[in-house]
């Protein structure tokens, strides 16, 4: 990939993170990327650390699948690292990162529109639980979850994300509206909107446990 002289930069000072000379982990993001501007830019280290598990959850649900999520992810913050000299403090950087994150989100999710996915494209499945001992449930389990989610990518990248963000990563709605940049009765009915037409899609499953 394009990025991937980049990525490995980023990954090295990753990995080094500790031998920042005297950086410590508690210091505004702000100030990390104040820093990184300034010239010191393995402090974005510890920005990559902050941000990571989000980001890839992010990633996750917008693509699902975990191989995709992890490319995403790092391409999101190659971006912000080659853009942080923009980042000018009107909002905080968790906001600005979030709204570079899922923007970056949803233009690959359109891309990936684009082609035609309908017989070849297949999700990875979250474990099944091994509480389950029939093999019947198991397989009926892992069906239903495939449908859902298959379910869920169908719905179009915006709807998808409100989704994401409101009922699995649990956001508040103020929260979500800044960062995606709406105002909270936008917000409300496009999350409105979301549900009733995956709902419509998850109809046939009612009574299937």
């Amino acid at each position: 990939m394009a990025y991937s002289a980049g990525l490995d930069c980023l990954n090295t000072r990753v990995n080094k993170v500790d031998e920042a000379s005297g950086l410590n982990e508690t210091r505004a993001d702000e100030e990390l990327v104040a820093l990184a501007v300034a010239g010191q830019a393995e402090v974005f280290a510890h920005i990559y650390n902050r941000y990571y598990s989000r980001t890839y959850r992010l990633a996750y649900g917008m693509t699902g699948k975990r191989e995709a999520a992890e490319d995403l992810a790092q391409e999101i913050f190659m971006r912000a690292f080659q853009k942080l000299g923009l980042f000018k403090g009107e909002s905080s950087f968790s906001t600005w990162f979030y709204r570079l994150s899922l923007n970056h989100c949803l233009n690959h999710c359109r891309s990936e529109r684009r082609r035609d996915r309908t017989d070849s494209w297949q999700m990875d499945r979250l474990p099944v639980p091994g509480s389950m001992k029939q093999m019947e449930k198991k397989v009926l389990q892992s069906e239903v979850q495939d449908q859902i989610h298959r379910a869920l990518f169908s719905l179009k990248p915006k709807l998808r994300l409100v989704i994401i963000l409101r009922d699995i990563e649990g956001l508040s709605y103020g929260e979500i509206a800044e960062r995606i940049d709406c105002s909270t009765g936008t917000l409300a009915a496009q999350l409105k909107r979301a549900r009733k037409l995956l709902s419509r899609k998850l109809e046939h499953l009612k009574g299937t446990f």
